[in-house]
Parts: structure tokens; C-alpha cells; sequence
């Protein structure tokens, strides 16, 4: 894809939503059921200025500001999430690296805080604010492919153009299935999905990163390792903005299998049972292999997939969660490309309410309260509780040192999700979601991903970053020292 020069006209003419950093279940349509660098350690300070440069020559073919009585206004400002309605002062709209420097030294002069938006699927809007500066991303979608099968993305790439782009070259990165997610959000987070068992998360691949500081400076993670090191997981939004991103590609599989199960009616009995046995079988599991187990009402999907061809040992492994099904629907050896299309999930925004439920080493954790959660799940119409794995290569040790992403010890990640179609409803399914979650945190499960926010759980900073955020909040220190980046749960300087 290359980068064009447009008018103004034109260019607001194009520039409309982009894309939460919704990885793969939120986004399917439930209704229709169908080079690694290494961080040095150094003593030495990042190469930065302490002020930005006096004089920056930009045009409108780099950035555009736009005022609440523009036409363009409310589309730029949405988000993914209809429950949220925020209104930002200033609307950044920027095509070039240099349009992004332009606004963040405007939003310093103008004394704005900053949120940046590529995708804007953030689960709590924190991609926009109120009486701030939004830099909105959406047109910086450029691909350029480099020596060695590496490739540099620009944060609004969507991972629908990704793969379009990538799958005919036969490349893949491992990142997730929605399709119109923006890989900055995704990436900077985390990011996980049918491929990371195998070649770890998306940030694992990420090598090299630019990025907009606090001063309006353009930083390479080349000079500055610990930043690349921050970037792996540790939020985006947090320490500037990041205007291109390059990652290390992998081959594409040829074929790519699925198996979906179907249990209907269920009661708390067999729901445990069920669960159990998922556990059982997913404890094993190679790494090509994926699995999610998404209880929706009284009806529970199981969903397995695997990317080496089909071959009947592997699906014999599952026999026991065959045989209690009422339904089994396996589909052997798709092209890649069709596969993934199935899981682009819904492009237009919706109400939800969707957060991390909690990371975990295995069903021990969570067996003593599941039956509750069981009994509120399927007693709140519109929730849906899912698990997904994680694991195999994902806990690669290579990938812990070099990362700030913290919990590579858990092999399971769960989700809360809800929905409902009118805001009239949103009191009733958020007070049902918090009693949920107040559950899970009164039985001890803390950690949380960070791409899965919710804005009530305590102690977030530990929840998403472990034992590293007191070294997040150092590196935010030194490239956002006026707290320019800032939101509901933003890194916050020491």
C-alpha cells in the first residue's frame, strides 16, 4: 500500500472510523453462530532532546486539526464501543509521521492531554477523551516489505488488510482474527490468536518500533532498546505515539483445520463435566493447535483449530468432548485466507461491555466457584463467559527477558463479555457483569491482560504489569516526562 498526498477536501472525504483491541471471540457474530532484538541493559540515558525542535514545517498533507463544529467531528471521534460518548477539544488528523509530531507540540503549546486512536477498539474508549487532543491514526495504514521477509506496518494497518496483504506472499505474523482491529492497539497490548501457541504473541515479533514522544521527538527503539522492551506489552498509549512498527514474519501454513462443538441445554452438572474435560484435553495440546470454550447462555461452543494438515490422531485427542456433544461440525484443510475471513467478526460499532476475566494456570484455580459463575452467566441474557488458550511457545524464555508483557506462566486467559442493543439496557448488564468480576477478584484471581481492560479493577497496574510497572513508569518518565499521554489507565509517572 503506498501513501498518497491529498487535498483537504479529499482527504477528509476518506477519513471516517477506523477500526478495540478485540483480538478473536469478542468479534465473532454469536447471533448468526456460525532479528527478535535483545534488551540490553545499559546505564545509559535514551537519546533524547529535552525540547522538541523549534520549528516544524508542516501542510495540511500531514495533518489536519479539527474543531467540534467540523463535518467530520463525531465520525472521527467514534469508537468501536457505543456505550462510550466522549468529546475530545481537538481532533488531530494525521497522514505523515510529521502531521503526528506537529500535534503532539500543538497539544503541548495548547496545554491538551493526548489519546491516540488507530483501530479504536478499546474495550473503555481509552483510545478517546474529553476536552483533549485525539490523534486519530486512521489514515497511517502504509505496508512496505523489507530484506529478510521483515515488514514495517503503520499503526492503523487492520489485521483484514494485513492479511490480504501478507497471505499471498505466504507470510503470516500471529496476531488475532478480527478483521478491522488496528495491529497498534493489538500489538502493544499483547496480541494473541490461533498462531501464537506456535510463534509467541504478536508483540514477541515486534522489532523494531518509531514512535512521537512526550516532546514531539521522533525515537527509534534502535538507539533506545529499553522502549522496544516497553512496546512488547506494555500498553499502547503510555509513552507516545508509534507511527511505524516492524515485524519478523513467519511462513503460512497451507491448510488450516477447524472443529466446532456444540452442547445445548445445559445444567450446572454437565456444564462442569464439560469444562472439566476441556481442560483435560487442553493441557495437551501441540502447538499448531488453538482452542477457546465460550459459554453463551445455556449453550457452550467449543472451538479447535490446527494448522498442520488434518490428520485423525489429532482429532482423536478430543474424543471425549466429541462424544458428549449434540453437534460436531468439523472443516479439514481450508485455504488459510478462507478460514480466517470466518472470523472478521461484525465491522459496525455495538453496546458491550467486554473485560479480562482473569488469567490462569488451570481449572484448580477457578473450579470451587465455577458453578456460580455458571448460574449468572446463563441467568443474564447476553453474557457470554469464554476461556482461550495460551501457552506452548507464548512461554518461551527469550520472550519473557525481552518483553514487558508479565504473565507468561499462565496458559489460559478468560474474557467476560456482554451485549445488548439498546442504551436504555446498560445499567442492568454492567451491574450483572461487576457482580461477576467481584467474584473472580474475591477468590484471588488478579492477573488480568492488558488489551481486555476493565476500569473498575483494583490494583490495575500490578493486574496488567506485574512486577514491571515500576519500570514502565521509569520509561515513561523519560519520554512523556509531562505526563502528555495520559488516560483512565495510563502508566502513570512516578
Amino acid at each position: 500500500m503506498e501513501s498518497k498526498n491529498y487535498s483537504k477536501r479529499e482527504f477528509l472525504k476518506i477519513a471516517g472510523l477506523g477500526s478495540l483491541s478485540l483480538i478473536f471471540w469478542q468479534c465473532y457474530d454469536f447471533k448468526k453462530e456460525e532479528e527478535n532484538e535483545l534488551l540490553t541493559e545499559s546505564d545509559s540515558e535514551p537519546k533524547l532532546n529535552s525540547n522538541p525542535e523549534p520549528k516544524l514545517e508542516f501542510t495540511d498533507k500531514d495533518v489536519i486539526f479539527i474543531t467540534r463544529n467540523d463535518e467530520k467531528y463525531n465520525t472521527l471521534r467514534q469508537g468501536f464501543n457505543k456505550r462510550f460518548d466522549k468529546f475530545p477539544k481537538t481532533i488531530a488528523l494525521c497522514l505523515t509521521t510529521i502531521g503526528v509530531q506537529a500535534a503532539v507540540q500543538k497539544a503541548k503549546t495548547d496545554k491538551l492531554k493526548i489519546s491516540v486512536k488507530s483501530g479504536g477498539h478499546s474495550f473503555e474508549a481509552f483510545s478517546c477523551g474529553t476536552d483533549s487532543m485525539l490523534i486519530n491514526l486512521s489514515q497511517m495504514n502504509k505496508t512496505q516489505w523489507l530484506e529478510n521477509d521483515e515488514v514495517m506496518l503503520q499503526p492503523a494497518c487492520l489485521l483484514q488488510e494485513i492479511y490480504a496483504e501478507f497471505l499471498p506472499k505466504k507470510r503470516i505474523i500471529p496476531a488475532g482474527s478480527c478483521g478491522t482491529v488496528g495491529i497498534a492497539g493489538l500489538a502493544l497490548g499483547g496480541g494473541y490468536g490461533f498462531f501464537s501457541r506456535k510463534y509467541g504473541l504478536t508483540c514477541d515479533n515486534l522489532t523494531r518500533i518509531k514512535m512521537v514522544d512526550g516532546n514531539g521527538n521522533l525515537i527509534d527503539s534502535k538507539e533506545n532498546p529499553e522502549l522496544l522492551w516497553a512496546c512488547r506489552g506494555g500498553g499502547n498509549g503510555n509513552f507516545g505515539v508509534v507511527t511505524e512498527m516492524y515485524f519478523k514474519t513467519h511462513s503460512a501454513p497451507n491448510s488450516f483445520s477447524s472443529y466446532r462443538l456444540k452442547y445445548r441445554n445445559l445444567n450446572q452438572e454437565r456444564f462442569m463435566q464439560l469444562i472439566q474435560a476441556w481442560f483435560n484435553f487442553t493441557g495437551n495440546l501441540p502447538q499448531e493447535a488453538f482452542s477457546a470454550f465460550v459459554l453463551n447462555g445455556k449453550t457452550l461452543t467449543i472451538l479447535v483449530t490446527n494448522f498442520l494438515n488434518h490428520n485423525a490422531t489429532f482429532e482423536s485427542s478430543f474424543d471425549e468432548l466429541k462424544n458428549l456433544s449434540d453437534e460436531y461440525k468439523p472443516t479439514y484443510n481450508q485455504p488459510l485466507a478462507n478460514a480466517l475471513k470466518r472470523y472478521y467478526g461484525r465491522k459496525e460499532p455495538l453496546f458491550f461491555k467486554n473485560a479480562s476475566a482473569g488469567l490462569y494456570k488451570g481449572i484448580e484455580e477457578i473450579q470451587d466457584f465455577l458453578p456460580k459463575v455458571f448460574e449468572k452467566v446463563i441467568s443474564n441474557s447476553g453474557m457470554i463467559y469464554q476461556i482461550n488458550t495460551l501457552g506452548g511457545n507464548i512461554q518461551n524464555s527469550d520472550f519473557e527477558k525481552n518483553s514487558s508483557y508479565p504473565h507468561r506462566e499462565y496458559p489460559y486467559l478468560s474474557e467476560l463479555q456482554s451485549y445488548w442493543d439498546n442504551a436504555s439496557a446498560e445499567n442492568k448488564f454492567l451491574t450483572a457483569f461487576e457482580e461477576i468480576q467481584q467474584l473472580f477478584h474475591s477468590k484471588g484471581i488478579s492477573a488480568q491482560y492488558r488489551n481486555y481492560p476493565d476500569i473498575n479493577f483494583p490494583n490495575w497496574e500490578t493486574a496488567y504489569y506485574g512486577n514491571n510497572y515500576k519500570k514502565l513508569q521509569e520509561i515513561k518518565s523519560k519520554f512523556d516526562p509531562e505526563d502528555l499521554f495520559s488516560f483512565e489507565q495510563s502508566v502513570r509517572l512516578k
